[in-house]
């Protein structure tokens, strides 16, 4: 994995700094505005790190969250799929995607 210090200097922009300095694990692949991703990525890890860690690990519980956030904030019909692996094929509406990995977590968040 990266160094930190190296992916906040060959970030893009601010948000991209951020992002790499608040979730140093995540990797997220987003055509999102930047304010939305922020908003994306912080439901996902929220959920993760509350649901995720559970013996077994609760990702119906983690996605349900997730969906419920993105869905008040930006308006229904949002799918979120988590696990450790898995398979999808969407289609969704653009600047809506969201796929992200960490060490043990990968999560897919679309709107179609």
């Amino acid at each position: 994995m990266a160094d930190p210090s190296t992916i906040i200097k060959n970030a893009t922009n601010a948000a991209d700094a951020r992002m790499a300095m608040m979730y140093p694990l995540v990797r997220p692949q987003t055509d999102m505005k930047d304010e939305m991703k922020l908003e994306a990525v912080d439901a996902v890890v929220s959920a993760i790190e509350k649901f995720g860690n559970m013996k077994p690990p609760k990702y119906d519980l983690a996605a349900k969250q997730v969906k419920e956030t993105m869905d008040k904030r930006y308006a229904p019909n949002w799918c979120c799929i988590i696990g450790e692996t898995f398979g999808a094929d969407v289609v969704c509406e653009k600047q809506t995607l969201l796929y992200m990995r960490s060490e043990e977590h990968t999560s897919e968040l679309q709107s179609p």
